[in-house]
């Protein structure tokens, strides 16, 4: 009987565990998003070189993320999503980033 209360609280621990990390990846793609939308929103009014700023600091702050997220989430999502921030600069178009950084959304929530 003990085990089985041993079990239950178990399954508790890790239930609370998995809503703390669907929140801070949800919470970090929502973070990047809205610096890559900013980013971008600099470029449409032909703030070009504090756009790139925005979006050089959107990829380091992706990079830092990539960190943890890397314990989360598919490798090959994160590499991806660093890939394309890192070219952002020189592009400055975010449609395709932040497509990604819902994809990566979607590798953690998908997977259960």
């Amino acid at each position: 009987m003990k085990r089985n209360w041993y079990a239950i609280a178990i399954l508790v621990l890790l239930a609370a565990v998995l809503l703390g990390c669907k929140q801070y990846v949800s919470a970090t793609a929502g973070s990047l998003r809205a610096q890559v939308q900013s980013a971008y929103a600099q470029t449409l009014t032909q703030q070009y070189p504090q756009a790139q700023q925005a979006f050089r600091q959107a990829a380091h702050s992706a990079r830092q993320a990539s960190k943890k997220l890397g314990l989360l989430v598919r490798r090959n999502a994160l590499d991806r999503m660093n890939e394309t921030m890192a070219v952002l600069p020189q592009y400055a178009n975010p449609e395709n980033q932040l497509a990604q950084i819902d994809q990566l959304e979607q590798c953690f929530t998908g997977t259960f």
